[in-house]
């Protein structure tokens, strides 16, 4: 009886290590929430040697800027010249990604772009995180659903990179007018009216 007591016990202590194991468990084999917190980008102007990081030279400007809670769950927002062409009426744009659980073990860390429609924030692509360099800064992405193709089928973005202020200040201004540029696309012109 006494033997069936101490292994029950020992059974207990294990079940309530649980939690504080599987937080550890979260930090080594899945991708940080807390690290990939931050600035990202793509343009490597004013770095030298960003060849080395492995951004690739003649893709658009994009610019990711996240922040992660205590559960690992990130948001932010992604932007660049196409993503807010191809989403105009709301440059409402935002990246998401849901807790990590036990299944993200056997894959790849799934960041959801969303875009506002109707008070509900839509899924409109969602791409894969295949890798997370820390010492570089780095991380690659794959395009893992994308129906409207408005993001590149791979990216690598690097963190902190001195031209993000920048490029943010820029894709900003160029997202701002989207709508109205979508506006004049939309209104019939003197040749189709009749006029």
């Amino acid at each position: 009886m006494l033997g069936f007591i101490t292994n029950f016990s020992g059974v207990l202590d294990n079940i309530s290590s649980i939690p504080s194991s599987y937080k550890e468990l979260k930090k080594v084999y899945f991708y940080s929430g807390s690290y990939l917190a931050g600035k990202w980008s793509n343009n490597g102007e004013y770095l030298l040697g960003s060849g080395e990081l492995g951004l690739e030279h003649g893709l658009p400007k994009i610019i990711m800027q996240i922040e992660a809670n205590e559960h690992d769950e990130i948001s932010g927002e992604i932007l660049s010249e196409a993503i807010c062409e191809a989403l105009p009426i709301t440059w409402v744009i935002s990246v998401e990604s849901p807790e990590p659980g036990i299944f993200s073990l056997f894959s790849n860390r799934n960041l959801y772009i969303k875009q506002l429609r109707n008070n509900l924030m839509e899924t409109v692509a969602i791409m894969e995180i295949t890798s997370l360099d820390s010492r570089k800064g780095i991380i690659s992405l794959q395009r893992k659903a994308d129906p409207l193709q408005i993001l590149p089928e791979k990216l690598t973005l690097a963190k902190n990179l001195p031209a993000f202020d920048e490029d943010f200040n820029h894709l900003s201004e160029f997202c701002a007018e989207s709508p109205k540029r979508f506006r004049e696309k939309q209104k019939p012109t003197k040749e189709n009216s009749g006029a």
